[in-house]
């Protein structure tokens, strides 16, 4: 059985955890590189559906090529759920861009918070949508 201790100290390391990833949202929708370097491991693992694993600097790369040139770069979090070092995130982004393309995609994100830094994330999106915006992603592109 858990003492109020206990209970008190999981809470704030779940919410200290949800602090850090709201605030790595934030970052990289402004493509912030020292904010998102500062907050990620440097060995992160970022995996995203249909596309497959990322390394932190292939993962600024795409960012700054897709999305880093948007005009209206905005995410907005319809829900978050912490709990240890895990910190779930629903979300909507809605990006548009000087040729006149959109991209608007809803995510879920699950990231593993360790130490202060996230260490690794599952991104689930509409892939379609991103090919849509972007062209083909993932190994055969």
């Amino acid at each position: 059985m858990s003492t109020t201790a206990e209970t008190f100290d999981a809470q704030a390391l779940a919410d200290r955890n949800r602090a850090l990833v709201v605030r790595l949202m934030g970052a990289l929708d402004k493509c912030d590189l020292d904010a998102i370097r500062s907050i990620m491991a440097p060995d992160v693992d970022w995996y995203v559906s249909g596309v497959g694993t990322l390394d932190l600097e292939t993962l600024l790369a795409q960012m700054q090529a897709m999305l880093g040139v948007a005009k209206v770069a905005q995410t907005t979090i319809l829900a978050t759920t912490a709990e240890g070092e895990r910190v779930a995130v629903e979300s909507r982004g809605n990006f548009e861009f000087e040729d006149g393309r959109t991209y608007r995609n809803h995510y879920h994100h699950l990231f593993t918070v360790r130490d202060d830094r996230v260490v690794g994330v599952r991104e689930y999106l509409d892939l379609h949508e991103t090919e849509r915006a972007f062209g083909p992603m993932g190994a055969s592109a």
